[in-house]
């Protein structure tokens, strides 16, 4: 079979499955429009300069080791309407029912900003804690002892076993400019075959994909990625919606971590979305076959026999 060229900006649907499949990632062209992108990196912006005012930076974990320079907000369905609607996009939920299945959930919707000066992430998985096929008989890892940035590692050409499937997707929104110079993330095409994981260092392998605000890159959760440095005169603005199989726990904890008041306002199909509504029993807080779950306060308590 001829060997696909590397994944550029497309708006075909079946192009971007292709590419998923064949290169763990892909470019969605165009995803929304200018009006839509002005309107979610105003209110972005706002609420990252509020955060930062108010000393709320919280790093992440797959940050170069300290690098305090970059801005990562968390849980942003808590911080505007604007943002269900990219949850919610039929393009990435297209994307993500094509790898994980017709059932997802919303692992996280955070933004990552990137700052003049910062460092480059270390290369790494989003899937790093599934443990690998094991044949019957041979030692397994026990997922639970499983630590990030412990391998096992290798090289990114595609195995000759068994590997693990895809459980997470993430689709990177590009509320600004994506390019080289303002660090774009980098991807090693292919290396979601591989079944290991980088040691970190940059490679001569990765490629930068760049994009125009409004569009996406898209990665398997096992691609190998990282951002870039940025090395331009200004931020460079990503937004994730990163899904994953219902049975897996989300990076942030949605149904914890949820607003009162946002949870009032919340339409069904972003309650499923973020995990209200157990999946085939797993999930629930009382009743397994319920719509939705209830809160431990609405759940039945420890009762005493009727006199």
């Amino acid at each position: 079979m001829e060997e696909r060229s590397l994944p550029t900006e497309t708006t075909d649907l079946d192009v971007m499955r292709e590419d998923l499949d064949a290169w763990g990632y892909c470019i969605a062209k165009d995803v929304i429009d200018a009006d839509t992108v002005a309107a979610v990196r105003d209110r972005l912006t706002a609420q990252a300069t509020a955060e930062r005012a108010a000393e709320l930076d919280h790093p992440f974990p797959a940050e170069a080791e300290g690098d305090d320079i970059n801005q990562w907000l968390y849980l942003l369905h808590n911080k505007g309407q604007i943002f269900h609607q990219l949850a919610l996009h039929p393009t990435p939920r297209a994307l993500a029912a094509h790898v994980l299945g017709a059932d997802h959930n919303l692992s996280a919707i955070d933004s990552h900003i990137t700052h003049p000066g910062n460092k480059a992430m270390p290369l790494h998985t989003d899937q790093w804690w599934m443990p690998q096929p094991a044949l019957p008989g041979q030692p397994h890892h026990r997922q639970g002892d499983l630590i990030r940035g412990e391998g096992p590692f290798g090289e990114p050409t595609a195995s000759t076993t068994a590997i693990s499937p895809p459980m997470v997707l993430n689709f990177m929104w590009m509320i600004s400019d994506f390019t080289a110079a303002n660090g774009a993330t980098r991807v090693v095409p292919g290396s979601h075959l591989s079944g290991v994981q980088p040691t970190g260092e940059p490679r001569a392998d990765e490629v930068q994909p760049e994009g125009t605000a409004g569009s996406a890159i898209v990665w398997d959760g096992r691609t190998w990625h990282g951002s870039g440095v940025n090395t331009a005169d200004g931020p460079r603005l990503g937004l994730t919606t990163f899904f994953c199989a219902p049975v897996v726990r989300a990076l942030t904890n949605m149904t914890y971590a949820t607003r009162p008041d946002v949870l009032a306002e919340l339409d069904d199909e972003m309650k499923r979305l973020l995990g209200f509504a157990p999946w085939n029993g797993y999930g629930a807080t009382d009743e397994p076959t319920a719509d939705f779950v209830r809160p431990g306060v609405d759940t039945v308590g420890e009762l005493k026999p009727l006199d």
